[in-house]
């Protein structure tokens, strides 16, 4: 007697059901939530730390003493050697874009010739609802930010 039975393996049953069940979950993944604001306003406070490092290397590189002067009114950052003589001027890169004083006022940020800066403390940088708390440390003259 030659009996044919017909159906499924095993097998391809567990191959078929796992498909489904990975099908059925790629809707249920949460990816992060990365918003563009967050995102861009992390990058704005990236430059603004690299912009106060220019700063530095300029005073080291010149021998000169060198001004950080940030801006709310005009916003801007301005790098200059003196009153008149202007290094560079970068606009703020967010319209609500504004700096406050911690211990440091912003306006006041200055390095020395050997690129030490002149005073220590912290000031924020507010960019909408993002806030950055950015320190100056004598010394080695290092830099530092952080959003609260």
């Amino acid at each position: 007697m030659n009996q044919r039975q017909s159906g499924y393996t095993l097998i391809e049953l567990l191959v078929t059901l796992s498909i489904l069940s990975i099908i059925l979950l790629i809707p249920s993944i949460v990816l992060p939530n990365l918003s563009n604001s967050s995102h861009e306003a992390d990058l704005i406070a990236q430059q603004l730390k690299e912009e106060i490092q220019l700063a530095q290397h300029v005073a080291m590189s010149n021998g000169r003493e060198v001004f950080v002067r940030l801006d709310n009114r005009t916003k801007e950052c301005i790098i200059r050697f003196g009153i008149y003589e202007v290094y560079s001027i970068t606009p703020f890169q967010h319209p609500d874009m504004a700096v406050e004083t911690i211990s440091l006022e912003p306006s006041s940020i200055a390095f020395l010739p050997n690129g030490h800066p002149k005073r220590s403390g912290s000031f924020l940088l507010c960019i909408g609802k993002h806030r950055y708390q950015y320190t100056v440390y004598l010394g080695k003259g290092m830099i530092s930010y952080k959003k609260i």
